[in-house]
């Protein structure tokens, strides 16, 4: 424990002086999130790669950890969702006996439900620790709003019931409407104008959002 304490403090250390202002706590998880469900659905494929899934979980749990203070929720949805995928995997497989698949099959129901619950938790989190305590400056309120849209669908993509169909995702945070284009991001404000957000990724340190407001000719 001792250890683990002493690694964890040497690296925020190395995060606090590295850190520039361009990178933003929010942002460097929204980059890890991507990352992991990527590469989950990568590896998904291949029954025999669960060691690799396996690390991949303790990889988001550590990025969680290190940009939003850890979270015990988002700890057991991570741990449900690389168990449900396990699961998923097995029966796709058809490597389990009859009467154990059938206890899995009715097993999902409950993680399913589980994963709901908890993304709701940690969604909650996620906006109460991306927004300033302080007085907001306008930009920052634009690149707060957005982080938190776009880590709100980051969260949903843990849910197993959630529309993957949605050509453009878009999601409504405080009576701005965040739009996910992939490559950029808009959020449209309650009085009509749109900022145009591109992702900013700092190697070594994590990633940050630059906002600018889109032009009317």
């Amino acid at each position: 424990m001792k250890t683990y304490k002493t690694r964890y403090l040497f690296l925020l250390l190395i995060l606090g002086a590295c850190s520039s202002k361009s990178v933003s706590p929010g942002m460097t998880l929204l980059t890890g999130l991507n990352g992991y469900h990527d590469e989950m659905e990568r590896l998904e494929g291949q029954e025999a790669r669960w060691p690799e899934r396996q690390k991949v979980g303790n990889t988001i749990r550590t990025t969680f950890l290190m940009t939003m203070g850890g979270s015990k929720e988002f700890n057991r949805l991570v741990e449900l969702d690389v168990k449900r995928r396990e699961y998923l995997i097995a029966l796709k497989a058809n490597s389990l006996r009859p009467d154990r698949a059938a206890e899995v099959k009715q097993e999902l129901v409950g993680i399913d439900a589980d994963i709901e619950a908890l993304a709701t938790i940690v969604k909650g989190q996620l906006a109460a620790r991306s927004i300033s305590q302080s007085e907001p400056q306008p930009q920052q309120v634009i690149e707060g709003v957005a982080t938190v849209g776009l880590l709100t669908m980051a969260i949903d993509n843990f849910s197993p019931n959630i529309a993957r169909d949605v050509a453009v995702p878009n999601i409504n945070v405080g009576g701005y409407t965040v739009i996910d284009q992939k490559n950029i991001t808009l959020v449209k404000t309650p009085q009509g104008q749109t900022f145009r957000c591109t992702t900013v990724l700092v190697e070594e340190e994590g990633a940050g959002l630059n906002c600018a407001p889109v032009l009317v000719k």
